[in-house]
């Protein structure tokens, strides 16, 4: 008898799960979550499987990132950017310094956003708030710009000086002096970034392209003082040439 009744109980707080989880389903499309019957539920997005309703859902803040950044938005056949993982690094920006975070794991793929609990409410929860973000297109974007920066930030490696002209050096000082890293040289510019983001691109004659910071307008006349007092010579990619 008190087995029969340990199952009943059981089963009735399956059940409320599952409606829970149907309700959650229903109010909260695309995200979907799942009870793995062993004490885990999911929240899922599953990117590379949505309906045509939902087949670019977030991904217009994804694509602003890309165009702040100086990239192309596509690489001829996907986006440069919102795979699975970096949804990841922006859920956890969303919620970053809240003590439930520790109670989330995560199994990111490049086709999809999955995350992890024990705790169905705090899951759940979570994935209201989240969605609500998403579906806030000026607010997400903003989100997915901070966060995709702090991550670039943070792995960004600088390339290093050694073996660059006088008039490079010398912009590469000037503007890590000032809070700027060096992205990298191609086709004889110094591509430079400010809080992981495309800033400016410099040439060896001292031409600039760049994105309207205010830093950016603060070093311009610098790095046009640098090109007229450091003397021209021949020049590889940016690079001195060993004669």
């Amino acid at each position: 008898m008190f087995m029969k009744e340990g199952r009943l109980k059981k089963g009735w707080w399956s059940m409320d799960i599952k409606q829970q989880i149907k309700k959650f389903d229903e109010e909260n499309k695309p995200f979907y979550m799942m009870d793995h019957e062993d004490g885990v539920y999911s929240l899922c997005l599953p990117l590379s499987f949505l309906s045509e309703e939902y087949r670019d859902f977030g991904q217009e803040a994804f694509n602003q990132y890309t165009i702040r950044a100086g990239e192309s938005v596509t690489d001829g056949r996907f986006y440069t950017h919102g795979d699975g993982h970096e949804w990841k690094y922006v859920f956890e920006k969303a919620f970053e310094g809240e003590e439930n975070l520790k109670k989330i794991s995560f199994d990111c793929e490049a086709g999809g956003f999955f995350c992890y609990s024990s705790d169905f409410d705090v899951l759940a929860e979570y994935g209201r708030r989240f969605r609500e973000m998403c579906m806030n297109e000026q607010e997400f974007t903003e989100l997915v710009c901070s966060a995709l920066s702090e991550d670039r930030q943070s792995v960004e490696e600088e390339i290093s000086m050694e073996g660059m002209t006088p008039f490079f050096y010398a912009v590469a000082e000037l503007a890590r002096n000032k809070g700027f890293k060096m992205k990298g040289m191609q086709g004889g510019a110094l591509t430079l970034t400010l809080k992981g983001e495309f800033a400016v691109v410099v040439d060896e004659s001292g031409a600039i392209s760049y994105h309207p910071y205010d830093e950016v307008f603060d070093i311009m006349d610098e790095v046009s003082e640098l090109r007229k007092s450091i003397p021209p010579e021949d020049t590889g990619q940016g690079m001195r040439m060993n004669m």
